[in-house]
Protein backbone atom coordinates (compact mmCIF):
# COMPACT_ATOMS: atom_id res chain seq x y z
CA UNK A 1 0.00 0.00 0.00
CA UNK A 2 1.05 3.47 -0.81
CA UNK A 3 2.24 5.71 2.34
CA UNK A 4 -0.55 8.35 1.28
CA UNK A 5 -3.73 6.96 2.10
CA UNK A 6 -7.40 8.42 1.64
CA UNK A 7 -9.39 9.17 5.17
CA UNK A 8 -13.10 8.90 4.98
CA UNK A 9 -15.19 10.61 7.41
CA UNK A 10 -19.49 9.81 7.51
CA UNK A 11 -21.43 12.89 8.61
CA UNK A 12 -24.27 11.01 10.04
CA UNK A 13 -27.98 13.03 9.22
CA UNK A 14 -30.55 11.28 10.12
CA UNK A 15 -32.52 11.41 6.78
CA UNK A 16 -29.59 11.99 4.94
CA UNK A 17 -28.32 15.84 3.45
CA UNK A 18 -31.58 15.95 0.35
CA UNK A 19 -34.34 17.65 1.71
CA UNK A 20 -36.90 15.71 -0.15
CA UNK A 21 -34.94 13.01 0.40
CA UNK A 22 -36.82 11.74 3.39
CA UNK A 23 -39.93 11.58 1.32
CA UNK A 24 -37.70 8.76 -1.49
CA UNK A 25 -40.23 5.47 -1.37
CA UNK A 26 -37.00 3.48 -0.40
CA UNK A 27 -36.32 6.03 2.62
CA UNK A 28 -36.88 4.55 6.00
CA UNK A 29 -39.10 6.83 8.68
CA UNK A 30 -36.48 7.97 10.63
CA UNK A 31 -36.95 6.59 14.32
CA UNK A 32 -34.47 9.62 15.47
CA UNK A 33 -34.64 8.66 19.23
CA UNK A 34 -33.71 5.00 19.06
CA UNK A 35 -30.01 3.47 19.03
CA UNK A 36 -30.47 1.16 16.50
CA UNK A 37 -31.10 3.84 13.83
CA UNK A 38 -27.69 5.38 14.77
CA UNK A 39 -25.89 2.08 15.25
CA UNK A 40 -26.99 1.00 12.25
CA UNK A 41 -25.20 3.53 10.21
CA UNK A 42 -22.21 3.05 12.43
CA UNK A 43 -21.90 -0.43 12.08
CA UNK A 44 -22.32 -0.06 7.79
CA UNK A 45 -18.93 2.57 8.27
CA UNK A 46 -16.86 0.75 10.30
CA UNK A 47 -17.04 -2.23 8.35
CA UNK A 48 -15.95 -0.11 5.65
CA UNK A 49 -12.80 1.24 7.62
CA UNK A 50 -13.97 4.73 8.19
CA UNK A 51 -12.09 7.07 10.07
CA UNK A 52 -14.79 8.43 11.81
CA UNK A 53 -18.36 8.94 12.62
CA UNK A 54 -19.45 12.35 13.02
CA UNK A 55 -22.58 13.88 14.84
CA UNK A 56 -23.37 17.11 13.81
CA UNK A 57 -25.01 19.12 15.70
CA UNK A 58 -27.33 22.69 16.08
CA UNK A 59 -28.92 23.61 19.04
CA UNK A 60 -32.57 23.59 19.24
CA UNK A 61 -34.24 26.40 17.07
CA UNK A 62 -37.45 26.66 15.16
CA UNK A 63 -38.55 23.24 14.70
CA UNK A 64 -41.78 23.81 12.82
CA UNK A 65 -40.14 26.18 10.51
CA UNK A 66 -36.97 23.45 10.07
CA UNK A 67 -39.20 20.76 9.06
CA UNK A 68 -39.48 22.49 5.77
CA UNK A 69 -35.60 22.62 5.56
CA UNK A 70 -33.69 19.91 6.92
CA UNK A 71 -35.89 17.31 8.94
CA UNK A 72 -32.28 16.44 10.75
CA UNK A 73 -32.74 19.19 12.75
CA UNK A 74 -36.26 18.29 14.21
CA UNK A 75 -34.76 15.10 15.36
CA UNK A 76 -31.01 15.80 17.04
CA UNK A 77 -30.24 13.42 20.35
CA UNK A 78 -27.85 15.23 22.23
CA UNK A 79 -24.19 14.46 20.30
CA UNK A 80 -21.58 13.68 24.02
CA UNK A 81 -24.84 11.00 25.36
CA UNK A 82 -25.30 9.08 21.91
CA UNK A 83 -21.35 8.87 21.28
CA UNK A 84 -21.43 7.47 24.45
CA UNK A 85 -23.57 4.57 23.85
CA UNK A 86 -21.69 4.46 19.77
CA UNK A 87 -18.37 4.13 21.80
CA UNK A 88 -19.84 0.77 23.30
CA UNK A 89 -20.96 -0.46 19.96
CA UNK A 90 -17.76 -0.10 18.29
CA UNK A 91 -14.05 -0.71 18.88
CA UNK A 92 -11.92 1.16 15.97
CA UNK A 93 -14.33 3.97 14.21
CA UNK A 94 -13.51 7.74 15.34
CA UNK A 95 -16.27 9.46 16.73
CA UNK A 96 -16.87 13.40 16.41
CA UNK A 97 -18.79 15.48 18.39
CA UNK A 98 -19.94 18.66 18.03
CA UNK A 99 -20.15 21.34 20.47
CA UNK A 100 -20.42 25.35 20.28
CA UNK A 101 -17.91 26.98 22.73
CA UNK A 102 -20.37 29.66 22.86
CA UNK A 103 -22.80 27.81 25.04
CA UNK A 104 -20.52 25.86 27.04
CA UNK A 105 -18.31 26.21 29.83
CA UNK A 106 -14.68 25.64 29.00
CA UNK A 107 -14.57 23.20 32.38
CA UNK A 108 -17.65 21.18 31.15
CA UNK A 109 -17.03 20.55 27.65
CA UNK A 110 -13.24 19.69 29.09
CA UNK A 111 -14.45 17.11 31.22
CA UNK A 112 -17.42 15.88 28.74
CA UNK A 113 -14.20 15.32 26.49
CA UNK A 114 -12.08 13.97 28.13
CA UNK A 115 -14.15 11.04 29.73
CA UNK A 116 -15.73 10.03 26.62
CA UNK A 117 -11.78 10.07 25.12
CA UNK A 118 -10.98 7.48 28.19
CA UNK A 119 -14.36 5.42 28.01
CA UNK A 120 -13.54 5.28 23.71
CA UNK A 121 -10.34 4.58 24.00
CA UNK A 122 -8.83 7.11 22.44
CA UNK A 123 -11.52 7.67 19.83
CA UNK A 124 -13.01 11.04 20.06
CA UNK A 125 -12.28 14.17 18.50
CA UNK A 126 -15.00 17.97 18.65
CA UNK A 127 -16.12 19.49 16.12
CA UNK A 128 -15.80 23.42 16.68
CA UNK A 129 -18.86 25.26 15.61
CA UNK A 130 -19.43 28.49 15.75
CA UNK A 131 -23.01 29.57 13.91
CA UNK A 132 -25.13 32.31 15.31
CA UNK A 133 -28.43 32.08 16.25
CA UNK A 134 -30.28 34.53 18.09
CA UNK A 135 -33.47 31.72 19.26
CA UNK A 136 -30.33 29.34 20.05
CA UNK A 137 -28.68 32.34 22.39
CA UNK A 138 -32.42 32.71 23.67
CA UNK A 139 -32.31 29.03 25.34
CA UNK A 140 -29.54 29.94 27.40
CA UNK A 141 -30.52 33.60 28.55
CA UNK A 142 -27.67 35.05 26.04
CA UNK A 143 -28.08 37.65 23.28
CA UNK A 144 -27.39 36.53 19.45
CA UNK A 145 -23.39 36.28 19.42
CA UNK A 146 -22.53 37.03 15.99
CA UNK A 147 -19.75 38.30 14.34
CA UNK A 148 -15.72 38.78 15.33
CA UNK A 149 -16.55 37.89 19.28
CA UNK A 150 -17.35 34.71 19.29
CA UNK A 151 -14.05 33.68 17.43
CA UNK A 152 -12.58 35.87 20.15
CA UNK A 153 -14.34 33.87 22.79
CA UNK A 154 -13.70 30.31 20.85
CA UNK A 155 -10.16 31.16 20.87
CA UNK A 156 -9.77 31.54 24.35
CA UNK A 157 -12.10 28.97 25.07
CA UNK A 158 -10.44 25.93 23.11
CA UNK A 159 -6.36 27.06 24.81
CA UNK A 160 -8.38 27.08 28.26
CA UNK A 161 -9.89 23.39 27.10
CA UNK A 162 -6.44 22.09 26.40
CA UNK A 163 -4.76 23.22 29.32
CA UNK A 164 -7.34 21.51 31.48
CA UNK A 165 -6.62 17.98 29.79
CA UNK A 166 -3.08 18.92 30.69
CA UNK A 167 -3.91 19.92 33.74
CA UNK A 168 -3.08 16.14 35.59
CA UNK A 169 -0.21 14.55 33.88
CA UNK A 170 0.64 11.39 33.50
CA UNK A 171 1.63 9.23 35.94
CA UNK A 172 -0.33 11.53 38.54
CA UNK A 173 -2.19 8.71 40.42
CA UNK A 174 0.19 6.76 42.31
CA UNK A 175 -2.45 5.10 44.28
CA UNK A 176 0.50 3.99 46.80
CA UNK A 177 -0.88 1.63 49.25
CA UNK A 178 2.47 1.67 51.73
CA UNK A 179 2.89 5.70 51.80
CA UNK A 180 -1.06 6.64 51.67
CA UNK A 181 -0.27 8.68 48.65
CA UNK A 182 -3.00 8.45 46.29
CA UNK A 183 -1.52 11.00 43.89
CA UNK A 184 1.85 12.98 42.94
CA UNK A 185 1.16 16.53 44.00
CA UNK A 186 3.45 17.59 41.44
CA UNK A 187 1.81 16.30 39.05
CA UNK A 188 -1.03 17.95 39.24
CA UNK A 189 -1.66 21.82 38.33
CA UNK A 190 -4.39 24.62 38.79
CA UNK A 191 -4.62 26.75 35.71
CA UNK A 192 -5.90 30.04 37.72
CA UNK A 193 -6.75 31.63 34.53
CA UNK A 194 -7.64 34.71 34.48
CA UNK A 195 -9.20 35.99 30.97
CA UNK A 196 -11.44 37.91 28.99
CA UNK A 197 -13.83 35.81 29.12
CA UNK A 198 -12.98 32.78 31.54
CA UNK A 199 -11.58 32.95 34.65
CA UNK A 200 -10.93 28.67 35.73
CA UNK A 201 -9.53 27.28 38.46
CA UNK A 202 -8.90 24.73 37.05
CA UNK A 203 -7.33 20.67 37.50
CA UNK A 204 -9.80 18.06 35.69
CA UNK A 205 -10.28 15.30 38.08
CA UNK A 206 -9.51 12.50 35.88
CA UNK A 207 -6.21 11.66 33.79
CA UNK A 208 -4.98 12.93 30.67
CA UNK A 209 -7.31 11.57 28.12
CA UNK A 210 -5.09 9.23 26.02
CA UNK A 211 -4.87 11.09 22.99
CA UNK A 212 -3.12 13.93 24.83
CA UNK A 213 -5.34 16.95 23.38
CA UNK A 214 -9.04 15.25 21.50
CA UNK A 215 -8.35 15.81 17.92
CA UNK A 216 -10.06 19.35 16.76
CA UNK A 217 -12.52 19.56 13.37
CA UNK A 218 -13.57 23.11 12.14
CA UNK A 219 -15.73 23.75 8.89
CA UNK A 220 -15.64 27.36 7.75
CA UNK A 221 -13.84 29.59 4.75
CA UNK A 222 -14.30 33.31 5.84
CA UNK A 223 -11.04 35.05 6.96
CA UNK A 224 -11.93 34.70 10.89
CA UNK A 225 -12.78 30.63 10.18
CA UNK A 226 -8.93 30.44 8.18
CA UNK A 227 -7.48 31.92 11.21
CA UNK A 228 -8.86 29.52 13.92
CA UNK A 229 -8.58 26.46 11.87
CA UNK A 230 -4.67 27.22 11.16
CA UNK A 231 -4.76 27.87 14.97
CA UNK A 232 -6.62 25.33 15.77
CA UNK A 233 -7.54 22.37 14.09
CA UNK A 234 -6.86 19.31 13.15
CA UNK A 235 -9.29 18.71 10.00
CA UNK A 236 -10.76 20.96 8.56
CA UNK A 237 -13.69 19.90 6.48
CA UNK A 238 -14.99 22.85 4.38
CA UNK A 239 -16.07 22.13 0.92
CA UNK A 240 -14.30 24.29 -2.25
CA UNK A 241 -16.35 23.76 -5.21
CA UNK A 242 -13.24 22.51 -7.39
CA UNK A 243 -10.33 20.95 -6.85
CA UNK A 244 -8.23 24.08 -7.78
CA UNK A 245 -10.05 26.07 -5.01
CA UNK A 246 -9.34 23.04 -2.33
CA UNK A 247 -6.06 23.29 -3.26
CA UNK A 248 -5.05 27.11 -2.91
CA UNK A 249 -7.53 27.22 0.08
CA UNK A 250 -5.22 24.03 1.65
CA UNK A 251 -2.14 26.09 0.76
CA UNK A 252 -3.40 29.78 2.40
CA UNK A 253 -5.30 27.82 6.13
CA UNK A 254 -1.24 25.64 5.59
CA UNK A 255 0.45 29.47 5.33
CA UNK A 256 -1.37 30.66 8.41
CA UNK A 257 -0.79 27.50 10.78
CA UNK A 258 3.26 28.09 10.34
CA UNK A 259 2.79 31.64 11.48
CA UNK A 260 0.25 31.12 14.10
CA UNK A 261 1.82 27.35 15.82
CA UNK A 262 5.55 28.64 14.96
CA UNK A 263 5.81 25.46 13.15
CA UNK A 264 4.86 23.11 10.35
CA UNK A 265 1.90 20.53 12.01
CA UNK A 266 -0.26 18.46 9.97
CA UNK A 267 -4.27 19.37 9.37
CA UNK A 268 -5.93 17.07 7.22
CA UNK A 269 -8.42 18.81 4.91
CA UNK A 270 -11.62 16.49 4.34
CA UNK A 271 -14.21 18.15 2.06
CA UNK A 272 -17.73 17.26 2.37
CA UNK A 273 -19.92 15.23 -0.74
CA UNK A 274 -22.87 13.95 -1.08
CA UNK A 275 -22.51 10.92 -3.56
CA UNK A 276 -25.72 9.74 -5.80
CA UNK A 277 -24.98 6.72 -7.23
CA UNK A 278 -26.98 4.70 -9.94
CA UNK A 279 -26.19 1.85 -12.62
CA UNK A 280 -25.55 4.65 -14.81
CA UNK A 281 -24.83 8.11 -15.15
CA UNK A 282 -27.86 8.62 -16.47
CA UNK A 283 -29.95 6.47 -13.72
CA UNK A 284 -28.02 8.48 -11.08
CA UNK A 285 -29.03 12.15 -12.52
CA UNK A 286 -32.61 10.68 -12.52
CA UNK A 287 -32.57 9.46 -9.09
CA UNK A 288 -31.70 13.54 -8.52
CA UNK A 289 -34.26 14.93 -10.31
CA UNK A 290 -36.80 12.43 -8.50
CA UNK A 291 -35.36 14.09 -5.28
CA UNK A 292 -35.87 17.27 -6.46
CA UNK A 293 -39.64 16.43 -7.34
CA UNK A 294 -40.24 15.67 -3.64
CA UNK A 295 -38.97 18.74 -2.31
CA UNK A 296 -41.85 21.15 -0.37
CA UNK A 297 -43.12 23.79 -3.05
CA UNK A 298 -45.15 27.11 -2.71
CA UNK A 299 -48.77 25.99 -3.35
CA UNK A 300 -48.89 28.08 -6.29
CA UNK A 301 -45.23 27.06 -7.87
CA UNK A 302 -45.50 29.65 -10.72
CA UNK A 303 -46.67 32.62 -9.10
CA UNK A 304 -45.85 31.85 -5.48
CA UNK A 305 -47.81 32.47 -2.08
CA UNK A 306 -46.36 36.23 -1.26
CA UNK A 307 -48.07 39.23 -2.34
CA UNK A 308 -46.17 42.37 -4.16
CA UNK A 309 -45.62 43.86 -0.37
CA UNK A 310 -43.28 40.97 0.44
CA UNK A 311 -41.14 41.10 -2.69
CA UNK A 312 -40.94 45.23 -2.61
CA UNK A 313 -40.12 44.92 1.51
CA UNK A 314 -36.89 44.01 3.69
CA UNK A 315 -37.67 39.96 3.33
CA UNK A 316 -37.84 40.07 -0.67
CA UNK A 317 -34.55 42.12 -0.52
CA UNK A 318 -32.69 39.59 1.76
CA UNK A 319 -34.02 36.81 -0.86
CA UNK A 320 -32.73 38.44 -3.52
CA UNK A 321 -29.09 39.17 -1.90
CA UNK A 322 -28.74 35.50 -0.45
CA UNK A 323 -27.58 32.71 -2.12
CA UNK A 324 -28.68 30.36 0.29
CA UNK A 325 -31.26 27.82 -0.44
CA UNK A 326 -34.76 28.88 -1.31
CA UNK A 327 -36.82 29.20 2.26
CA UNK A 328 -40.27 27.93 2.41
CA UNK A 329 -43.12 30.28 1.54
CA UNK A 330 -40.85 31.77 -1.50
CA UNK A 331 -40.41 28.13 -3.49
CA UNK A 332 -41.62 29.19 -6.77
CA UNK A 333 -40.39 30.96 -10.24
CA UNK A 334 -41.14 33.41 -8.94
CA UNK A 335 -38.74 33.41 -6.22
CA UNK A 336 -36.65 32.08 -8.89
CA UNK A 337 -37.19 35.32 -10.45
CA UNK A 338 -36.24 37.13 -8.05
CA UNK A 339 -32.83 35.56 -7.58
CA UNK A 340 -31.74 34.97 -11.08
CA UNK A 341 -33.07 38.81 -12.22
CA UNK A 342 -34.88 37.68 -15.26
CA UNK A 343 -38.18 36.65 -15.21
CA UNK A 344 -39.28 33.11 -16.07
CA UNK A 345 -42.80 33.10 -15.16
CA UNK A 346 -44.11 32.87 -18.61
CA UNK A 347 -42.20 30.02 -19.21
CA UNK A 348 -44.31 27.88 -16.59
CA UNK A 349 -42.74 25.13 -14.42
CA UNK A 350 -41.85 22.75 -17.54
CA UNK A 351 -40.50 25.63 -19.80
CA UNK A 352 -37.12 25.44 -21.11
CA UNK A 353 -34.58 28.11 -20.91
CA UNK A 354 -33.14 29.26 -23.90
CA UNK A 355 -29.49 30.22 -24.21
CA UNK A 356 -30.26 34.03 -24.80
CA UNK A 357 -32.59 34.00 -21.64
CA UNK A 358 -29.81 32.22 -19.52
CA UNK A 359 -27.03 35.02 -20.48
CA UNK A 360 -29.64 37.19 -19.26
CA UNK A 361 -29.20 35.88 -15.73
CA UNK A 362 -27.17 37.33 -12.75
CA UNK A 363 -24.17 35.75 -11.50
CA UNK A 364 -26.05 33.42 -8.83
CA UNK A 365 -28.17 32.30 -12.04
CA UNK A 366 -24.98 31.56 -13.63
CA UNK A 367 -23.44 29.82 -10.79
CA UNK A 368 -27.22 27.77 -10.61
CA UNK A 369 -26.42 26.92 -14.32
CA UNK A 370 -22.76 26.35 -13.63
CA UNK A 371 -23.90 23.52 -10.75
CA UNK A 372 -27.05 21.83 -12.60
CA UNK A 373 -24.94 21.34 -15.81
CA UNK A 374 -22.04 19.59 -13.51
CA UNK A 375 -24.88 17.57 -11.57
CA UNK A 376 -27.09 16.64 -14.88
CA UNK A 377 -25.21 17.34 -18.05
CA UNK A 378 -28.17 19.88 -18.70
CA UNK A 379 -27.47 23.16 -20.18
CA UNK A 380 -29.08 26.01 -22.03
CA UNK A 381 -27.30 24.95 -25.43
CA UNK A 382 -28.13 21.60 -25.51
CA UNK A 383 -32.01 22.43 -24.55
CA UNK A 384 -32.32 20.72 -21.27
CA UNK A 385 -32.36 22.82 -18.92
CA UNK A 386 -36.46 23.47 -17.19
CA UNK A 387 -37.70 25.89 -15.29
CA UNK A 388 -37.90 23.22 -12.66
CA UNK A 389 -34.80 22.21 -12.58
CA UNK A 390 -33.10 25.91 -11.80
CA UNK A 391 -35.87 25.99 -9.09
CA UNK A 392 -35.28 22.32 -7.75
CA UNK A 393 -31.37 23.20 -7.29
CA UNK A 394 -32.25 26.73 -5.94
CA UNK A 395 -33.93 24.94 -2.60
CA UNK A 396 -32.14 21.64 -2.55
CA UNK A 397 -28.55 23.44 -1.05
CA UNK A 398 -25.50 23.81 -2.08
CA UNK A 399 -23.87 20.35 -0.83
CA UNK A 400 -21.43 19.35 -3.30
CA UNK A 401 -22.79 16.57 -4.93
CA UNK A 402 -21.05 13.66 -7.26
CA UNK A 403 -23.08 12.34 -9.29
CA UNK A 404 -22.64 9.07 -11.56
CA UNK A 405 -21.88 5.34 -10.92
CA UNK A 406 -19.82 4.49 -8.62
CA UNK A 407 -16.52 3.95 -10.73
CA UNK A 408 -17.58 7.66 -11.58
CA UNK A 409 -17.69 8.52 -8.19
CA UNK A 410 -14.36 6.85 -7.20
CA UNK A 411 -12.63 8.62 -9.78
CA UNK A 412 -13.85 11.86 -8.81
CA UNK A 413 -12.67 11.25 -5.35
CA UNK A 414 -9.31 9.88 -6.25
CA UNK A 415 -8.76 12.65 -8.69
CA UNK A 416 -9.19 15.22 -6.00
CA UNK A 417 -6.90 13.10 -3.69
CA UNK A 418 -4.32 12.75 -6.59
CA UNK A 419 -3.77 16.67 -7.18
CA UNK A 420 -3.98 17.14 -3.46
CA UNK A 421 -7.12 19.42 -3.22
CA UNK A 422 -7.96 16.73 -0.11
CA UNK A 423 -6.55 14.14 2.00
CA UNK A 424 -10.00 12.56 1.83
CA UNK A 425 -14.09 13.52 2.26
CA UNK A 426 -16.32 13.78 5.20
CA UNK A 427 -19.15 11.64 3.11
CA UNK A 428 -22.87 12.76 3.75
CA UNK A 429 -25.58 10.62 1.51
CA UNK A 430 -28.97 12.19 -0.20
CA UNK A 431 -31.20 9.53 1.73
CA UNK A 432 -30.66 6.59 3.83
CA UNK A 433 -30.25 3.43 3.54
CA UNK A 434 -29.79 2.38 -0.12
CA UNK A 435 -27.17 5.25 -1.40
CA UNK A 436 -25.02 4.50 2.05
CA UNK A 437 -25.22 1.40 1.25
CA UNK A 438 -23.94 1.66 -2.20
CA UNK A 439 -20.94 3.56 -1.43
CA UNK A 440 -19.73 1.45 1.40
CA UNK A 441 -20.58 -1.89 -0.85
CA UNK A 442 -19.65 -0.37 -4.41
CA UNK A 443 -16.99 2.97 -4.12
CA UNK A 444 -15.11 1.55 -1.17
CA UNK A 445 -14.00 -1.43 -2.54
CA UNK A 446 -12.68 0.44 -5.93
CA UNK A 447 -11.00 3.25 -3.30
CA UNK A 448 -9.24 -0.42 -2.32
CA UNK A 449 -8.49 -1.90 -5.21
CA UNK A 450 -6.71 1.25 -6.70
CA UNK A 451 -4.16 1.32 -3.44
CA UNK A 452 -5.94 4.25 -1.63
CA UNK A 453 -7.45 3.08 0.90
CA UNK A 454 -7.34 0.65 3.53
CA UNK A 455 -8.55 -2.99 3.82
CA UNK A 456 -8.41 -2.92 7.71
CA UNK A 457 -7.63 -0.65 10.90
CA UNK A 458 -3.86 0.00 11.28
CA UNK A 459 -4.71 2.32 14.63
CA UNK A 460 -7.17 1.68 17.08
CA UNK A 461 -7.60 5.88 17.84
CA UNK A 462 -8.77 8.68 16.44
CA UNK A 463 -5.01 10.34 16.38
CA UNK A 464 -3.78 6.78 14.74
CA UNK A 465 -6.18 6.79 11.93
CA UNK A 466 -4.90 10.08 10.24
CA UNK A 467 -1.19 9.36 11.95
CA UNK A 468 -1.11 12.59 14.66
CA UNK A 469 1.10 12.20 17.65
CA UNK A 470 0.59 13.18 21.43
CA UNK A 471 0.95 16.63 21.86
CA UNK A 472 3.42 16.84 24.29
CA UNK A 473 1.82 18.08 28.15
CA UNK A 474 1.95 22.12 28.04
CA UNK A 475 2.55 22.13 32.26
CA UNK A 476 5.55 19.38 32.04
CA UNK A 477 7.20 21.20 28.64
CA UNK A 478 6.64 24.31 30.86
CA UNK A 479 8.61 22.65 34.07
CA UNK A 480 11.72 21.72 31.87
CA UNK A 481 12.09 25.08 29.78
CA UNK A 482 11.90 26.54 33.76
CA UNK A 483 14.74 23.89 34.63
CA UNK A 484 16.84 24.65 31.47
CA UNK A 485 16.40 28.21 32.20
CA UNK A 486 17.39 27.72 36.00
Amino acid sequence: MPERQLHLGYMHWLNGTHWGGWRHPDAPTARAFELEYATKALRITEDAKFDFFFLGDTLAGDIAAEQWITTHNTGRLEPFTLASQLALNSSKIGLVVTAHPTFYEPYILARLTASLDHLSGGRLAWNVVLGASDLAARNFSLPDLGGAARYERADEFIHVVQRLWDSIEEGAYLQDKKTGHYVDETKIHRLDWQGTHFQVAGTLPLERPPQGHVPLLYAGASELSRELTAKWADINFTGPATPRESIAFNADVRQRAERLRGRVDPIFFLPGITPLIGDTRAEAVELYEELNTLLPYDDDIVEGDRDESYWSGPEGARIRASSFPLPKGARSVRSLTERVGVDLRALGIDGRVEPGTAQRFNGYGHRLLTALAERTGRTPDNGGVRVRDLLGAAIAGNFPLVIGTAGQVADTLIDWFDQGAAEGFNVSTPFLWEQLERFTGEVVPILQERGVYRTEYTADTFRGHFGLDIPPNSFTTADRQEERSA
